[in-house]
């Protein structure tokens, strides 16, 4: 039974093509991934599917009866509410039924009427049949599965960090258990330990979904059908990333040679009909040869998946030390961890780890004087630069690619910020799109490009892996290697390799 047919949609966002008469259809309990580069439409897709927004040309159909889901980058909630009521509200119909047998209980105290007492115990078989009575294990379960911290859930979603609201978010999502639900890039918050629940959730989900995730392990462990964006085409691949890898390929590899057969064939039409138009004996066939070269539907060359060039300027320090900390204590009302003693040289690469919610962001601010230290101290060798890549954005609605970094960098040409930008991933015909119309990883590419600009001798990247795509990712890791000075860096992507790494500071055992 299919859940969700797209059917010859095509669209375009900020003047870029995206789809161009492409299908799509999602079946009852199929697990299923969306792949792309950023900027190829993935997130848009997802708000065709969902119905946030219409496609140019095409048809959507959901089944009527199935309910469905979506976990959204940007989803807008009631910051007031607390995280316990949130989730709740998952299963407000039956907290609705409660309350229908309870007025009930109540009218039949003062007039007792049997048809109203048959509805009652009608009603709380239902409450039975839906397993009303384990509502609470069932949110136990994902907030101890997702790592929310219990007293966060009973505090407003609006005091929460970013990483705590999006684990809640997803919570209600899979406790809402709908035929099918639509997941854009639900790893971004987690840690380890909560990506395997969720790989082992979803493995077991009896319904369908659509993820949207960078995570190549995480994509290869929970699904059988991949749909991927290719040269405007929703394409239809059977297996988990690693068959989709070798599909992708080998269907690159057959269209290349066709296209390269095409290209002969007509070629040697031209050249027929250029031989042959002029002369009186052979005009006629070359007139055929022609309405033949017309008719051809012409293959456009396959546009192969550019690899960002990153990198990061340099500045020499004046002291070999970087950053020198002893016994620190880092907070806002109290401290996070134990007091910090460590020592960072010149070219170190330090990895910072933990679970969200942890101090790690906290710490990163404090290092870069951002934020007052709870007690302790820190000290920044003579002479360092730093270069701060906040998780937040710091754009103006109206602000471009291009405006973006001409606000910050007005001695450089627009051509200079253009070619920077292009290096980093940032298609022309996107450059004077608005920021806000970018997808996430777009986004934090124009952001590193600007973090690129300024010479640096400590760099300290706080989730840059978050939203960018692979190949964005293997290029930024390339730039961490090759940069001179010193690196502190957070992040949670599994794939991210960290071997490079000259230290790790693990704030779970400096809790411990």
């Amino acid at each position: 039974m299919s859940l969700i047919l797209l059917e010859n949609i095509s669209h375009q966002n900020g003047g870029k093509k995206l789809y161009e008469e492409s299908s799509m259809r999602i079946n009852k309990g199929e697990h299923v991934a969306l792949l792309g580069p950023n900027g190829a439409g993935k997130t848009t897709l997802l708000n065709i599917i969902s119905q946030k927004i219409v496609p140019d040309h095409g048809l959507v159909e959901w089944h009527p009866k199935a309910k469905i889901g979506y976990l959204d980058q940007h989803q807008e909630v009631d910051m007031n509410i607390t995280g316990e009521e949130y989730l709740k509200d998952a299963f407000k119909y039956l907290f609705d039924m409660e309350a229908q047998i309870h007025k009930i209980y109540e009218d039949m105290a003062t007039e007792y009427k049997e048809e109203e007492l048959v509805k009652a115990l009608a009603l709380q078989d239902e409450l039975n049949i839906k397993g009303f009575d384990s509502i609470e294990k069932q949110i136990g379960n994902l907030v101890a599965g997702l790592g929310i911290e219990p007293d966060n859930i009973k505090r407003p979603l609006g005091s929460l960090s970013g990483g705590q609201r999006g684990k809640i978010l997803l919570a209600k999502l899979l406790l809402k258990n709908d035929d099918f639900i639509l997941l854009d890039e639900p790893t971004n918050f987690l840690d380890v330990e909560q990506v395997e629940w969720l790989v082992n959730f979803l493995q077991n989900y009896e319904n369908a979904f659509l993820v949207v995730s960078h995570d190549r392990d995480f994509i290869n462990r929970i699904v059988n059908i991949i749909y991927a964006i290719e040269n405007l085409e929703i394409v239809r691949y059977v297996g988990n990333y690693d068959k989709y890898v070798e599909l992708s390929a080998l269907r690159a590899e057959q269209y290349d040679r066709a296209r390269e057969a095409q290209q002969g064939q007509i070629s040697k039409l031209k050249e027929y009909i250029a031989k042959n138009g002029a002369r009186a004996s052979t005009a006629r066939s070359a007139q055929s040869r022609q309405k033949q070269l017309e008719k051809i539907d012409v293959m456009d060359a396959r546009k192969e998946n550019a690899k960002p060039n990153m990198h990061f300027k340099y500045r020499r320090p004046s002291s070999t030390v970087i950053v020198k900390a002893d016994k620190l204590e880092i907070g806002y009302d109290f401290a996070l961890t134990k007091p910090l003693t460590f020592e960072l040289r010149e070219g170190e690469k330090c990895i910072v780890k933990g679970y969200n919610g942890i101090g790690k962001t906290t710490f990163l601010k404090t290092i870069a004087g951002e934020i007052e230290k709870i007690d302790g101290e820190v000290e920044i060798g003579q002479g360092v630069f730093t270069n701060f890549f906040h998780q937040i954005d710091d754009f103006e609605e109206h602000e471009t690619p291009v405006s973006y970094l001409l606000t910050r960098y007005p001695q450089m040409t627009p051509g200079e910020v253009r070619a920077k930008i292009g290096m980093f991933g940032i298609k022309s015909e996107l450059m004077m799109n608005k920021m806000k119309e970018l997808s996430g990883g777009e986004q934090t590419k124009v952001r590193l490009a600007a973090l690129s600009l300024e010479p640096s001798s400590l760099l300290i990247l706080d989730e840059p892996t978050n939203h960018i795509d692979v190949l964005a990712k293997e290029s930024l890791l390339d730039a961490i290697k090759a940069f001179e000075g010193t690196v502190l860096i957070t992040t949670h992507d599994i794939n991210f390799e960290t071997q490079w790494a000259d230290k790790v500071l693990d704030f779970e055992d400096i809790l411990d």
